[in-house]
């Protein structure tokens, strides 16, 4: 069994070295702990985490805290979190809300009692005091995607009104004027930033969203593959349609094939999170990428430093970019000012 001496020799440090990496006390730099803990990783160190945890106080795990794993960003930027934490020596914890604030509550009143050393959240809804109740047990925490004026200090904030704006004005560029729009419940901020990026977008080409041609509050995906059905199957039904992120989008794919439209000579559609399906579809969707690796990045690295005890990096907005695939056509288009 490899030992904390065995660590230092094949990595060239010190046994203290080492022994500050592993624990997570004590200034080195970040490269080095990355070495040290990759050298951890190569040849099967295991410390005892319990003797460890009861030294320090620390359990080296983080958890993170989605609205909804049905949605495939989650998964994605867990997968992320989960590898950028592993380089500097966390485990992480996954948990569903499941669009549930009481479920979310529960999960921030267990891990306030010390089970983690820090919390990743994007939140269900717009009530935060329950997250901000953390301060007060000492558990860092950052919440993702979201921007609360009374917290911005602990804020990751992405552009999702930037990016629906791209959405649509890819939309109106390439001549499309019926757009419709399917949006989850605007409980969530990020879905009403989409929604004033959409209306930005159109007002800017001095247009106007006809909102019978919209659907709202689409949180149960059964629901919505009805009612986007219902939208698609009327006489005056929408010539494009921006889907809020690309689950609803698949839903539009479904509705679209069983009323018998072609996409996107029928139906354009443009899709949210530029998530695995959307080059896996037929044909490939257009979707507008969330940077779920950047965040989760920059998420990590805010955490472990708050964690342990080190200068906190700065936290900006996000931005992501279009990825224009197959799921739009051109219809007259005509260059929008932008």
């Amino acid at each position: 069994m490899a030992t904390i001496k065995d660590v230092a020799e094949a990595s060239g440090y010190s046994v203290c070295t080492v022994s500050k990496a592993i624990s997570g006390k004590g200034y080195i730099r970040d490269s080095t702990r990355e070495k040290i803990l990759k050298v951890v990783k190569e040849i099967g160190y295991s410390p005892n985490h319990l003797a460890v945890s009861l030294k320090t106080g620390r359990t080296y795990a983080l958890a993170l805290i989605v609205p909804d794993v049905t949605n495939i960003y989650f998964p994605r930027l867990e997968k992320y979190v989960e590898r950028y934490a592993e380089e500097k020596g966390y485990m992480v914890y996954l948990c569903n809300a499941n669009h549930d604030l009481e479920r979310e509550k529960k999960f921030i009143e267990s891990f306030s009692q010390g089970r983690v050393d820090g919390v990743l959240i994007t939140p269900c809804s717009e009530e935060h005091r329950h997250i901000q109740k953390l301060q007060e047990t000492e558990i860092p925490y950052l919440i993702l995607n979201r921007s609360y004026e009374d917290d911005r200090d602990h804020c990751l904030p992405l552009d999702n009104e930037k990016g629906a704006y791209a959405c649509v004005t890819y939309l109106l560029e390439h001549g499309y004027r019926k757009i419709g729009g399917v949006f989850q419940s605007f409980s969530n901020s990020s879905h009403r930033d989409r929604y004033r990026g959409v209306m930005r977008a159109i007002e800017k080409h001095g247009c106007s969203l006809d909102e019978m041609m919209c659907l709202f509050g689409m949180d149960d995906l059964e629901m919505a593959h009805v009612q986007i059905g219902q939208l698609l199957s009327r006489e005056n039904r929408p010539e494009a349609i921006f889907a809020a992120n690309d689950m609803l989008a698949l839903s539009v794919y479904q509705a679209a094939y069983e009323q018998s439209l072609r996409i996107p000579d029928d139906l354009a559609v443009v899709g949210y999170d530029n998530s695995i399906i959307a080059d896996k579809l037929a044909p490939k969707l257009t979707s507008f990428y969330q940077p779920a690796k950047e965040c989760s990045r920059c998420a990590v690295d805010y955490i472990t430093a708050a964690i342990e005890g080190r200068e906190l990096p700065p936290l900006q907005m996000l931005e992501g970019e279009l990825v224009e695939r197959e799921s739009v056509g051109d219809r007259q288009p005509a260059r929008v000012a932008v």
